[in-house]
């Protein structure tokens, strides 16, 4: 399996997170990543250094506005689920995986509820920056097509053990 450097960035161009995984699965709508217990998260715009505690799944979308991280447990059940409204993912000249960060995320609690989370930064984020207003509508359209794919049950989001698709 290949090891792959997952980047984001946040517009225009300021580096935001790098991680290391294994590619699981790449298809022609979604990269597939693991990331274990002992990966670090680099964080360019804090400039801090985040390690794991649990093992990650990385779904990519190279169709949707979004990115989905899932926490899972030692049985690969999702414990958190974390959502990145991002531009589509696509793999740079070096192999990586990247993405444009567009502020918003969208989490599921431990009460299972779904949060949304730094609007607030979208919004000033969005005029301090001049997003473009394609950039913006994209980010609010993409935000609202997870909401749907969440409640319709699509992949990932209707899957409660992972392991299959981890062997």
């Amino acid at each position: 399996m290949e090891k792959i450097k997952i980047k984001s960035h946040k517009y225009p161009y300021r580096p935001h997170i790098e991680v290391e995984g294994t590619l699981l699965k790449e298809t022609d709508q979604y990269f597939l990543v693991l990331c274990d217990e002992s990966a670090t998260l680099k964080h360019f715009i804090r400039n801090t250094e985040l390690p794991f505690q649990y093992k990650t799944l990385h779904f990519l979308s190279k169709y949707y506005g979004y990115s989905v991280f899932i926490t899972l447990n030692d049985v690969y059940e999702p414990i958190k689920i974390f959502c990145n409204i991002s531009s589509p993912c696509e793999r740079n000249k070096d192999g990586d995986i990247t993405y444009l960060d567009l502020d918003l995320d969208y989490v599921k609690t431990s009460h299972n509820e779904w949060v949304l989370r730094n609007n607030d930064m979208f919004l000033e984020n969005s005029a301090k920056f001049n997003y473009p207003f394609q950039l913006a509508n994209f980010a609010l359209v993409s935000l609202q097509e997870l909401k749907n794919n969440i409640a319709d049950n699509k992949f990932p989001f209707n899957v409660t053990d992972f392991s299959e698709y981890i062997k």
